[in-house]
Order: structure tokens, then C-alpha cells, then sequence
């Protein structure tokens, strides 16, 4: 990983979040994050967070429709510091209820 960090000035990494009856994303304050949305950890151990310093890109938000159908949320990371990526911890995903589910594709880490 040192060695691609070394050699790039910028990094790219995608997630999507499927989602069924549940949110996992709503944009906060610039002064408070929403505490009901996903945060993301960075490899170096700051926050990707909505309302935050560091914030994804959302490509898509989906998951707010509560429809009895399958949706998605794309977060998307790019960023010149080669050491905030991969992302290595979501917080706040949302509990485990009948009829509500989710599961997450984390996509691989470009060193551009």
C-alpha cells in the first residue's frame, strides 16, 4: 500500500448501499452531521460524514423511498490524499427490523 500511495495523486473508491425500507443518508447541517446517516472511516482515521469537513459525493439517493422495493445510495470517495483510502469502518447503518434489510458492495480502490 506504501508503495501505491508513493506513486499517486489520486485516489478513488465507490460504495453503494441496497436498501430496502430504510434511509441511510440525510444531509446535515454544515455545522451538525445528521446523526441517523452513514459515516465513513478513512484509513487514516478521519470521518466521511454528512455535514462534515470531509464529505462523499452522493451520486444517487434512493434509499429514502419506502416503497417495498429495492433501492440504492452510491457514495462515491475521490480524494489527492492516497491515505484517507480504502474506507475501513461504516458507522451508523441502520438497525436489523422485519421488512427493513440492507447490504453494502464496497468497491475497490483506484490509485490514480
Amino acid at each position: 500500500m506504501n508503495f501505491l500511495r508513493l506513486l499517486s495523486s489520486e485516489v478513488v473508491q465507490h460504495i453503494t448501499i441496497h436498501c430496502l425500507n430504510t434511509s441511510v443518508w440525510q444531509e446535515g447541517s454544515s455545522e451538525k452531521p445528521s446523526e441517523k446517516a452513514v459515516r465513513f472511516k478513512a484509513w487514516n482515521g478521519q470521518m466521511f460524514e454528512a455535514g462534515g469537513q470531509l464529505k462523499p459525493e452522493v451520486a444517487a439517493d434512493d434509499c429514502k423511498i419506502k416503497d417495498g422495493r429495492w433501492h440504492r445510495t452510491l457514495f462515491s470517495f475521490r480524494t489527492q490524499d492516497p491515505h484517507q483510502l480504502p474506507i475501513v469502518n461504516i458507522y451508523n447503518l441502520p438497525p436489523s427490523e422485519p421488512g427493513k434489510q440492507y447490504h453494502l458492495e464496497v468497491g475497490p480502490v483506484c490509485f490514480l
